[in-house]
Parts: structure tokens; sequence; C-alpha cells
């Protein structure tokens, strides 16, 4: 039995047992009956199947929009971060499949996992200081180690060994920005780290596909 259908037949066993004309409300159905100021039973019935049909729209519109990508977007959600308690008390925003977590005063960081066209996986760490990227190096580099260690999607006991063996070239762009490849084969070719200490700091490692 479709919503309509089953939210048809609730509301109207509730007006036939109403000889009121007050507003009828109900906790079994999604659409907002308080909005709804009808003249009578008949009135009421039309604009409720008329939010419903909105609802079921945008239902309808949703699922469209993830069958035209290439990654199931239905199955991007939060689960990945729920056992760890380093990063308890994140928020998680299903849009743009991006978890916030605030770390200190200073200090947050962004996570995130997933896509359409293009899966993205990334943490991206700010700091409201400016760091430096030479002498606050050791500093940047204890943050991706930690982060990489703790999310699975990463290959944190690479990501660590390389790091600690010095296997990092890094290049500098330009005032602010520093890129630095990791000098292994595999880590070489699926990730990337960047670093910008204009007026604050961030810092990002992750990969993408698509």
């Amino acid at each position: 039995m479709n919503i309509k259908l089953s939210i048809f037949i609730i509301i109207t066993n509730l007006v036939l047992l109403s000889c009121r004309d007050s507003i009828l409300k109900t906790e079994t159905t999604k659409v907002s009956i308080d909005a709804v100021t009808p003249k009578d039973s008949k009135a009421l019935l039309e604009e409720l199947l008329t939010q419903i049909d909105s609802i079921e729209n945008k239902e309808s519109t949703n699922q469209q929009e993830n069958e035209d990508c290439i990654f199931d977007q239905s199955t991007q959600t939060d689960e990945f971060l729920k056992d760890i308690k380093e990063l308890e008390g994140y928020v998680w925003h299903p849009d743009t499949k991006m978890a916030e977590i605030i770390l200190n005063k200073q200090e947050s960081l962004i996570i995130k996992r997933g896509g359409c066209d293009v899966f993205q996986f990334y943490a991206s760490f700010m700091n409201e200081k400016v760091l430096d990227f030479e002498k606050d190096k050791k500093q940047i580099f204890d943050s991706i180690i930690w982060i990489t260690s703790l999310l699975e999607d990463f290959d944190g006991e690479d990501i660590k060994r390389v790091i600690e063996e010095g296997k990092i070239s890094i290049t500098k762009r330009d005032e602010f920005n520093y890129h630095a490849n990791f000098m292994d084969k595999k880590l070489y070719e699926q990730y990337y780290f960047n670093f910008n200490n204009k007026d604050i700091t961030t810092f990002e490692i992750g990969y993408y596909y698509d």
C-alpha cells in the first residue's frame, strides 16, 4: 500500500469519527496538518493529498538524482564514523557527505566520504593559528598519521611508515601553498596532500576516483 493511500485512509477515518470543524492532528502522518485551515472535511482531504503529492515528488526526484549518479549515494552514510571514540560528537551533513569535528579551541576537522560522479575521501584540518610548514612539519604530519590510523578507508600503516621513513617529496607552489607526494608506488598513485597557511592553516590528505 503506497503512502498516499495509507494516509488517505487514516485521515478519512479521523474525519468520519469527528463532528468538529477544528483542524485534525495525528502523529501517524508525516504532513503538516497544523498548517491546514479548511472550512470542511473535503477541503482538508484535498489539502492533505496535495501535501502528500509534494512529498512523493520530492522523494522521486531524490531517487532519480541518485540513479543518475555513478556511485550509489544512498549507501554513503556516517556509518564508518560511528564506532570511533576519538571522533565522537561529530556533525554529519548527508547532502554533502561531510562530517565536522571540533578537536579543540583552535582546530577542527572535516571528513568527506562520498560523491555522485566522483567519489572523494579526505580529511581536512583547519587551525586558526598560522603554522609554518617547515617549522611545524612534525605537528602537521603527526595529525596525518593520527587521522589515517583511525579511518579504515585510509592506508594508515603504509602512510605512517612512509612519513616516519621520510619518503616524502615536498613541492612549494607559492608563498602559502605546499604539495607533498608519498614516495611509495601504491601511495604515490592514489593519495594527495595539500597545505595552505594564508591567514589560517589548512592541510588535507585524501584520494578520489571516478
